[in-house]
Parts: C-alpha cells; structure tokens; sequence
C-alpha cells in the first residue's frame, strides 16, 4: 500500500492513511453497539404496538422467528412462525417441508387473519421471507385447495407479491417454479386441500404488508395530524380472502446516519443476535424490559447488566431443577404416540433426585440431548432412567456428532419400546425442534408405519428419502403449535443412519 503513496509523504502521514480503515471499522461498529440496537428495538416496537397493532387488533400478532421475537412482548402473541429468507432468494425460490408452518391454519380459521412480524437489515425495505418466501407459501396451499374443489384458476389468482419490492420479471420466474412446488408437497400427501378450503370457508389467503410509511398504514391516519382516522383495517365484504399482513417493523436507514432519536438508529438490530447479544435472548430482554426502557450510562455499564440478567435467569433455571420443579424446566411436552413423546428442557439446569422422581411418575425413560444439562451427585447414583447424550440443537458440530451417536440412542429407545412400557418414552433437547425430532424421527421410521401403527418387532420397514420425508411432514403437522425446524445438518444425518 506505502508504494501506491505519493512521493513525498511522511511516516505520520503514512500511518494515518493505513489506520483509517481500522478507525472507520470502530465507528460503524459503535454505529451498532449494544445501546444503539437495543434503543432502536424499543423504537420499532413501539411502531408495531402504536400503528400496526391498533390497525389489526382483531389479528393475532405472530413472530417470525427469530429475529421478530425480539420485536413482540411474549404476552401478546402465542405462536411463532418459521418462514425463512433463504426461501425466498432470487431463483433459489422454495417451499420448504422442513418448515411447513401448517400450525398457523386453525389461527387463521379462528381469528380470519394474523400479523407476521419480521425485520430486515439495511438496504431492504421487506425481508425476503415476507415478500417472497410468505407469498409462495400461500400460493402453493391456495393452489391445492382450488384444485381440490374443481376450480379453474391461473397463477394471478394464488401468487401475489409487493410489486414496489419484487419486479415483474422475478415474479415471472417464481411464477414458473410454482407448479413444481405445489408437486412438491403434493407428493408427501400431507395437506389436505378439501379439508383445509372447507376451514376457511373457501377463502383464499392473500398476502398484504406494512411497514414504516406504507400506504395500508397511511390509509388509516390522518396524513396532516397522524391521529386515526379509521379505528381498523377491515377486508372489504366482496373479497373472498383470509388476510396475513407481513409486517416489517424496522424503516430503511443507511448505517451511522440516523440519529434524531437521541442514539444512531439501527435497521433490523434485532438480526443475528448471537453475533452481537453478549448472551441476552429476547426472553430475557422483555423480562426486564423496564430496566432497558430507562437505560443510564454508557456500552460497558450495559454489558455488566446484561451479563447479571444472563446469570440470574441460568441460576433460577438451576435453583428450579434442583428443587425439582418440573413446570420450570420443561416446557411444551406433546404427545406423539403412545408410547412416544416430545419435549424441550431449559438450559444450564442440573435434574435433581426430586426432580428425577417427578419424571419417573409421567414416564419410562427420558432421552435427553443436550450438553448443558446435568445431573446431581444424588440423582447419578443408580439412575437407569434419564439418558443424557452430549448434544447441542442449532449446533452443526453437533449435528455432524449425532450420525455416530444414532446407534446407541437408538438402541436404548428400541429397547424401551419393544418392552411396551404403560408410560411414555420422552425425548427432549434444549429447543424442542431440531435434535430431539431428529432423534424421534429415527425411531418413527425404525418402529413404525406411515400411519404411525407400531410395527411388529420382526417387521423391518422400507426406509427410503421419501418415506422420511414423510414421516417429518406428519411430525410436524402433528405437532401444529409446536414451530418445527430440524436442522440439514440434523437431517442429513439421520437420512445417513437410516439408510
């Protein structure tokens, strides 16, 4: 670089040109502290429940995860969903079964509509996952439930998209892509297009999207005053349509340049969280949500806090194994089958013998994959019951390590079924959706048929891609409240194990 320098320059010069990379790196990234994205949280927020909310308060509010939890207060919604970005990039268009989000259909029958909230980092007015990955979704089930009433139709009827977001021509291209889709999930034979068109009284589901400045929004309010001018948003009586509003809750901003709210706004702060939490989860961050409304103090004050918050939930989570409070540490149990059930087990909690006793009154053995739940030095004497297997969901490592694991899981799962136990087998994971459904569906297809009627112990089913593809669909149709999404990784190497 010193060569490319004019002639003449001197050593301080010189230094101060090669550091002026690294000083306009801290900048940006004090553009993105802590403070700056947990400020402009609150403010996006703020939109969702002053305009967004009051213009659809009849529609539950449904994050999608995960950026849009850290964007709902957890005592306004009660479901989450799953639509991803990558789904929705330009010709990588899908329609995932990993992620089917069916548990959605009974909200929307019950409250003729939902609000999806979801963000985007700058550069987008709407995420992918909104503006494309929602839409298909909704034309592949539109298209199956025409098509199982008998009624003509063409693509303009099932597939709409923001216009101002996704031109013409890529909506062409998603258009052609469609009928492959729609094939796609036929094949699994896990949607019921009748059946689902009679839930919705024959409607059809049409997407609509808000964000900061929308022309929906705008049609509400006063564009003089900004006061209300209409008390909700109503779908008009001669549209046959189950409205979802996609809603964005972050506005465009180029990085470092908003600062009229007292901090430097940023988009989408809520976007990969991992990289940038200092271990706070958006749990945690509405539990205390009044603390972050009334920050003092700089970035390093609020990363003492944060990391007090982190502490005390691990601690109250371990206070609540110990004593054996099950309802703290295990959270939405579901009855697969009856011999089988699925479970998520809070992190860092170490099981005491009460805890241990509580379990062995429900069920016969309990698998647990997890890598930061332990056992107490009472409870590990003589335990025959509680099974642990040193895996982490999310974890493509762990993924990877759970190919060579299957054979002894595996094994001590067929063991306790081919005994038809009175209780239930429960198999749990720290999220409930990645490795203990993996694990689970192992053992469907090892041990059951399609139908999930136990097979004889001698019977040896056919295990093909298709046939677990199959049972996963059913899986997670089954598990409709529950959002689903075992991992490729996770996938892979149970599709390996099996076959």
């Amino acid at each position: 670089m010193h060569q490319l320098l004019p002639k003449g320059t001197g050593a301080m010069d010189r230094n101060l040109l090669t550091s002026l990379p690294q000083i306009s790196k801290e900048l940006k990234r004090d553009d993105r502290s802590l403070r700056n994205r947990v400020q402009s949280i609150l403010l996006d927020n703020e939109f969702l429940e002053t305009r967004v909310h009051t213009a659809f308060p009849d529609f539950p509010l449904i994050p999608n995860e995960r950026c849009g939890l850290w964007y709902c207060n957890p005592s306004h919604f009660a479901q989450t969903s799953y639509f991803k970005s990558t789904d929705g990039h330009a010709n990588q268009w899908d329609f995932s079964t990993r992620r089917l989000n069916f548990h959605l259909l009974p909200t929307l029958q019950e409250a003729g509509g939902v609000v999806i909230v979801d963000s985007t980092r700058r550069g987008k007015k709407i995420p992918d996952a909104l503006s494309k990955t929602v839409p298909l979704w909704c034309a592949v089930l539109n298209s199956l439930m025409l098509e199982s009433v008998g009624k003509k139709f063409n693509v303009n009827d099932v597939l709409f998209v923001p216009p101002e977001t996704v031109p013409e021509s890529e909506r062409d291209q998603m258009a052609k892509k469609l009928p492959d889709l729609v094939e796609k999930l036929k094949i699994l034979n896990v949607f019921d297009g009748t059946k689902t068109s009679r839930m919705l009284d024959g409607k059809l589901l049409r997407p609509f999207w808000v964000f900061p400045g929308s022309s929906l929004l705008q049609s509400c309010t006063d564009i003089f005053t900004g006061e209300q001018i209409q008390n909700k948003w109503e779908v008009s009586r001669d549209e046959n349509i189950v409205p979802i509003i996609l809603c964005t809750v972050s506005y465009q901003a180029q990085d470092g340049i908003d600062k009229r709210n007292g901090f430097t706004y940023v988009q989408g702060a809520a976007d990969d969280h991992e990289l940038w939490s200092h271990g706070l989860e958006a749990n945690i961050f509405w539990s205390n949500i009044d603390k972050f409304k009334n920050l003092s103090g700089g970035d390093s004050e609020l990363y003492e806090i944060v990391d007090k918050m982190v502490t005390q939930q691990n601690n109250n989570m371990q206070r609540s194994a110990q004593a054996g409070s099950l309802d703290k540490i295990m959270t939405g149990i579901d009855k697969v089958t009856s011999l089988l059930s699925l479970g998520e087990i809070h992190d860092n909690v170490t099981l005491s013998s009460e805890a241990i006793a509580d379990l062995e009154k429900c069920y016969s053995t309990v698998i647990v994959l997890s890598e930061t739940v332990h056992l107490d030095k009472d409870a590990s004497q003589d335990n025959e019951m509680v099974k642990i297997f040193r895996l982490t969901s999310g974890s493509k490592k762990s993924s990877k390590n759970l190919r060579a694991m299957l054979p002894d899981i595996s094994k001590t799962i067929n063991n306790a079924i081919i005994l038809q136990p009175i209780k239930p087998l429960l198999i749990c994971c720290n999220t409930g959706k990645d490795m203990s459904i993996g694990v689970l569906l192992a053992v469907l297809c090892q041990n059951y048929d399609e139908v999930w009627d136990l097979l004889p112990e001698d019977v040896k089913p056919s295990v093909s891609k298709i046939v677990i593809r199959r049972h996963l669909t059913k899986l997670i149709a089954h598990l409709n409240g529950r959002n689903v999404n075992p991992s490729r990784a996770t996938l892979n190497s149970i599709n390996s194990f099996l076959m």
